[in-house]
């Protein structure tokens, strides 16, 4: 397994970076874009509903990949509900987020509570994607980044 982490600031801002940052470590393929999609609305939701949208908060994108999943976490800073799949009306411009990670993800999950959160989707995908050495996708990303760490996790942290 193949696993990346990266803080960002709390902004809306560094949800582009984000994508970037996804699409950078997993390559140029339809599951990298469709994680990046994903990784894209939990992020703005921990943005717009929690602690980590605050001036001067924060929130961590991991991503880890398997032969044919990759599960996508972000951390958050905790806030006062929990996330949930809405259904808004018509004309409401909010609120579709979760409904698109439901629709795209084999499933999701929110561990935590209101003093910190982790919102999780596991992808599954026919073909994994690649991972390009320099000059690939990863050449500009700073070289403790480009390092694919091969972990054996001992924690139930990615089991779901």
């Amino acid at each position: 397994m193949d696993i990346w982490s990266k803080e960002f600031a709390g902004r809306p801002e560094c949800l582009a970076e984000a994508r970037r940052f996804t699409c950078a470590v997993l390559g140029d393929c339809d599951a990298a874009h469709t994680v990046a999609l994903i990784a894209d609305e939990l992020a703005g939701n921990a943005i717009k509903h929690t602690a980590s949208g605050r001036p001067g908060g924060e929130f961590v994108l991991r991503l880890v990949r398997f032969a044919n999943r990759c599960l996508v976490r972000v951390d958050d800073q905790g806030g006062p509900s929990t996330p949930s799949v809405r259904a808004p009306a018509d004309e409401d411009e909010f609120g579709r987020g979760l409904s698109i990670v439901d629709m795209l993800a084999a499933r999701w999950g929110v561990d935590g509570d209101e003093n910190a959160r982790s919102v999780w989707a596991e992808i599954t995908f026919e073909e994994a994607p690649a991972i390009s050495g320099p000059p690939g996708p990863t050449a500009d990303l700073p070289q403790q980044l480009r390092a694919k760490r091969k972990v054996g996790m001992t924690t139930d942290d990615w089991k779901r």
